[in-house]
């Protein structure tokens, strides 16, 4: 269950990012933002993958979080942390080009 509500988080965020590159740019910018959000949740989630499996036993820690499901849980906050100050200093660089414009 947990799995699945990360999933979706995950197409909110791809569809996010899709969108938002063809509003401020063009077509092939959104799925070049699409390819990179696909490549950062795989390799990221194989990474963690490797890190949730050499530190937590086995079976992990019961049916509901089991070591799949932790590995994405992991990604997904290493994910939020790097969208957050992308997208914060992406808007900072944005208001200082309007401040000095105007």
């Amino acid at each position: 269950m947990i799995a699945i509500i990360v999933f979706y988080l995950h197409i909110i965020g791809a569809v996010y990012a899709f969108s938002k590159g063809y509003v401020e740019h063009k077509l092939v910018d959104a799925f070049m933002s699409l390819a990179f959000v696909a490549i950062i949740f795989s390799v990221g989630w194989t990474m963690a993958g490797f890190i949730v499996r050499f530190l937590f036993p086995e079976e992990g820690f019961g049916t509901w979080l089991d070591n799949d499901t932790s590995s994405l849980i992991l990604v997904t906050l290493f994910e939020a942390i790097l969208y957050i100050t992308y997208f914060v200093k992406q808007r900072g660089k944005g208001s200082d080009t309007a401040a000095s414009a105007g």
